[in-house]
């Protein structure tokens, strides 16, 4: 079995154009879709995270080494040396954004952990450069962040008061999955027989789900009940409400992906349904937008696409 993280063709570029559905429940100005058009033109972009509240999208390429800002009255690139978008995490008060940065001198990988306000600016540097592994796993507060560093988690409170425990937190460190809901210690959950990957978890944290390295997809219900009907899914991603889980399939010929398509799984019936297989598409990637929609990659051009999640 292959194990695909999220990956797009160099040099493909991506319109945002097809993007102009998210201005129909994130942005009602008729402005922000011919900005849309305008940065279509001139950029590649190829993995948004939007913001808790709906108003803002962070915007980054395949290598994770941009950021662009876009909401309803501007777009603009972040002017930050070193910027390293993978696992960047918004807070849940859309005001602020967790993300590293990364450098190679003399062979040497050096990550440092910043957080930036919502127009890309730093607010606050977490950690300056280290030759430690960081590795950002989010909030359970508006201002208490978790990450970890050399596989050691570490909860900080950006202004210096108690940590704040209003979500849960899970996070895995190898091939571990624990659970944290307070400042007692951690739960562990499972231990899967290879690096977990790709975690993905309800806001309560009753539903969990995650890739296992080499092996399957697995789902985890109420901290106990192991579910494998994913099985050779890939990149699952748990709706808003916590009741579906998006996931893709991937093929290929031995040299490059050839087939992609994106299903949905329902935890009510354990009823698995098509979302998007079109023939001439490699659909990947998916990411909610609302407990109804979803958008995705479009592997061949890079295209931005949107479609309806219809779960009878």
């Amino acid at each position: 079995m292959r194990v695909y993280k999220m990956m797009f063709r160099k040099g493909s570029k991506k319109k945002l154009l097809e993007a102009a559905f998210l201005s129909s429940f994130l942005f009602p100005n008729d402005d922000f879709i011919n900005n849309l058009n305008i940065i279509g033109e001139n950029h590649s972009h190829f993995s948004i995270h939007v913001s808790p509240d709906k108003f803002t999208l962070a915007i980054s390429n395949s290598n994770y080494s941009t950021l662009s800002i876009l909401d309803n009255k501007a777009f603009s690139e972040v002017n930050i040396p070193d910027i390293n978008t993978f696992e960047c995490k918004w807070s849940p008060d859309s005001k602020k954004m967790l993300i590293m940065r990364s450098n190679f001198n003399d062979r040497k990988r050096k990550n440092s952990l910043i957080v930036l306000n919502k127009n890309g600016e730093t607010y606050r540097t977490i950690i300056d450069y280290t030759d430690k592994k960081i590795f950002p796993l989010g909030w359970t507060g508006e201002n208490t962040l978790h990450f970890l560093l050399d596989n050691q988690l570490v909860t900080s409170n950006l202004e210096g008061e108690r940590f704040e425990w209003d979500f849960p937190l899970v996070y895995a460190i190898g091939n571990k999955l624990y659970k944290k809901v307070n400042e007692s210690e951690s739960k562990l959950i499972y231990e899967a027989n290879d690096v977990i990957l790709n975690l993905s978890y309800s806001k309560n944290a009753l539903l969990v789900a995650f890739e296992v390295y080499g092996d399957q997809t697995l789902i985890i219900e109420n901290d106990r009940f192991i579910i494998d009907d994913i099985k050779n899914g890939f990149y699952p991603k748990i709706s808003p409400d916590g009741t579906l889980i998006v996931f893709m399939t991937l093929q290929d010929d031995g040299y490059r992906i050839n087939k992609g398509d994106i299903y949905v799984w329902n935890s009510a019936t354990r009823i698995i349904a098509p979302v998007a297989n079109n023939m001439e598409k490699i659909e990947m990637n998916p990411h909610w937008i609302n407990n109804e929609m979803i958008y995705f990659i479009d592997f061949e051009s890079g295209s931005l696409n949107s479609t309806k999640v219809n779960i009878k």
